[in-house]
């Protein structure tokens, strides 16, 4: 567990440094290029990402789930078989835009004319791309993934942002976008060819039928999630104005981090306990899943009770007095990612995708329709209560699908007493540090920083002062 803390940790430090690096590249792009221009630079975006999300079928992923259960011809043959999937169902997904494109939006259908082969070229080196995000991870190559990811976003960003400065023109920045993107691609080869090798043809249709069936119904899952999570954001620009819908999509922006750290411990925990399981060693699988909830939760539940009690001063802080009003949403959605223990890597190993894609699909309408009353009766919260409700519906069934399919008591699917602890503690931190903070009445700037800072070192000085931290500790060295 040592070693996948580090891993972790340097994964994670590589994929915040991505996000910032994303979220800088807008900040100077709409300085240098036209708002017509930025705006279809925003749409390709989000076609590229639109194209990735429905047409990869968790294809890549399933490699964490496969490539430790593999020999080397194996391996080459599972990377090669999902290089011929990716490709094929990118060039279905260029066609379909193609032939569809009078159905588009205005500006979509803009930017296919004026920047059609752009585009497919774009499309096809970037979903080959999608590899890299996984596979590297699944060789047990974390440094050189993460190393990878650094060096991938400081290169579309020294790319993108001086075509902006120097062209000002959105096809130089659309080149430079796939100038990055091949170089993401190269990388990928390199890797395949020094450490895993790679076998197109023949194609062994037996074992693609076998990944297939295994990806399919969890690729569809996370369809129907993104349609639950895109569901919510329709219903407030629906009901509510543009400017209410800003303060909706800033609260959730601070959700990042904890989306970030979670997918990490997921990515590294699966290829792990896959081997493990094919070695018919469940307890040990358990033990390590539930070990690695406890120890990121040492990190998340502390930053979660510090921004929840925290939530006006830091929105304030960092997006104006404006913004406020968005503090509800925010700690709605912090409740919601604070019962989110990572539970997907044991559906993962247990091969629960049809189960999976049943609780996503039935949750679906519940969501949308909770989603929907709630924010009629309660205004912008009320969006985000249907999404906690359902998340707290997908982890019950979750729960008792993992138990008859596991033979385990519910009791024992997590570390319910160690996670209680953790939450206990950093639940009366926060309250702690509020209620100092209200006594003494700082400026917001002040509080949105010191406050959580407090908050967080209060709850490590009590692990080191009762010694739970040593109870950490062994889990790390348990593992």
């Amino acid at each position: 567990m040592a070693s996948i803390l580090r891993q972790g940790i340097a994964l994670s430090a590589a994929r915040y440094i991505e996000q910032f690096i994303m979220l800088l590249t807008p900040v100077v792009l709409v300085r240098t290029i036209d708002p017509t221009a930025f705006g279809e630079y925003r749409l390709f975006w989000l076609l590229v990402n639109t194209v990735a999300q429905l047409f990869a079928f968790n294809m890549p992923r399933s490699l964490l789930f496969f490539y430790v259960r593999l020999d080397s011809e194996g391996r080459r043959r599972y990377v090669g078989q999902t290089v011929l999937f990716l490709l094929a169902t990118t060039m279905i997904a260029a066609l379909l835009i193609f032939v569809f494109g009078n159905a588009l939006p205005s500006g979509m259908k803009d930017l296919l004319h004026d920047h059609g082969f752009l585009l497919t070229a774009f499309l096809l080196v970037w979903n080959l791309g999608l590899l890299l995000d996984v596979l590297p991870n699944a060789a047990g190559q974390i440094r050189w993934q993460a190393q990878a990811i650094l060096a991938i976003s400081v290169l579309r960003a020294a790319l993108i942002i001086p075509a902006a400065v120097i062209f000002q023109r959105l096809e130089e920045v659309l080149i430079a976008a796939l100038i990055a993107a091949c170089m993401r691609l190269g990388l990928l080869a390199y890797f395949i060819a020094r450490y895993c090798g790679i076998r197109l043809f023949s194609l062994d249709t037996q074992q693609f039928r076998v990944q297939l069936r295994y990806a399919l119904p969890f690729g569809v899952a996370s369809l129907l999630w993104s349609m639950r999570k895109q569901a919510e954001q329709w219903i407030v620009a629906t009901l509510f104005p543009s400017g209410v819908f800003g303060i909706f999509s800033v609260a959730t922006t601070l959700l990042v981090p904890f989306e970030v750290l979670r997918g990490v411990l997921g990515n590294l925990l699966l290829p792990k306990m896959s081997h493990l399981h094919s070695l018919g060693r469940h307890e040990e699988l358990l033990r390590l899943n539930n070990q690695g909830n406890v120890i990121i939760s040492a990190v998340m539940f502390p930053a979660i009770a510090a921004l929840f009690a925290f939530s006006d001063e830091v929105l304030q802080f960092l997006f104006t007095k404006e913004y406020v009003s968005g503090s509800p949403v925010l700690r709605i959605y912090l409740v919601q990612t604070l019962i989110s223990v990572e539970m997907t890597t044991l559906l993962n190993v247990f091969g629960q995708g049809s189960a999976n894609m049943r609780y996503e699909a039935s949750i679906l309408p519940f969501a949308v329709i909770t989603s929907l009353v709630s924010a009629r009766y309660f205004g912008l919260p009320g969006t985000a209560i249907g999404s906690v409700l359902a998340t707290f519906v997908w982890y019950t069934l979750c729960l008792r699908g993992l138990s008859k399919v596991m033979s385990v008591p519910i009791a024992r699917l997590q570390d319910w007493k160690n996670l209680g602890k953790i939450l206990s503690i950093s639940a009366v931190c926060a309250v702690v540090v509020r209620f100092s903070v209200d006594l003494l009445e700082p400026s917001a700037p002040i509080a949105a920083t010191v406050g959580p800072a407090a908050v967080l070192v209060l709850c490590a000085a009590i692990l080191f002062v009762t010694g739970y931290y040593r109870t950490l500790a062994e889990m790390r060295a348990l593992a």
